[in-house]
């Protein structure tokens, strides 16, 4: 048995590029429904998770994923981000095992 193809959808510049990896996650479905994706953020694009940022609609097919640090180093508590919305102790950790693992990496 294969493992599971995962694409993984990395945003850390500005909030409203995670809206952005939705779409482009949209269009990954589209192609390669059986793929599994990860949209991973972190940096200064972890605001764009918050309850004071504009909705989010988190697609069914797809995760994301908003690093602690990036949180911590904002101030930002986890209970004030989107519903739907998960977190990883560490970004950087996550790109690189699931790279490791074979995981296509993009740039957001």
């Amino acid at each position: 048995m294969t493992s599971p193809r995962i694409a993984l959808l990395h945003v850390s510049d500005r909030p409203e590029d995670i809206s952005r990896a939705i779409g482009i996650a949209h269009t990954l479905h589209e192609a390669r429904p059986g793929y599994g994706i990860r949209i991973i953020v972190n940096g200064p694009a972890v605001r764009g998770a918050t309850l004071d940022a504009d909705p989010l609609e988190v697609p069914g097919f797809a995760s994301i994923e908003i690093c602690e640090g990036g949180l911590r180093a904002r101030d930002i508590p986890v209970d004030a981000l989107q519903s739907g919305v998960t977190t990883t102790a560490s970004a950087a950790v996550a790109l690189a095992d699931a790279q490791f693992d074979g995981a296509a990496y993009n740039r957001v």
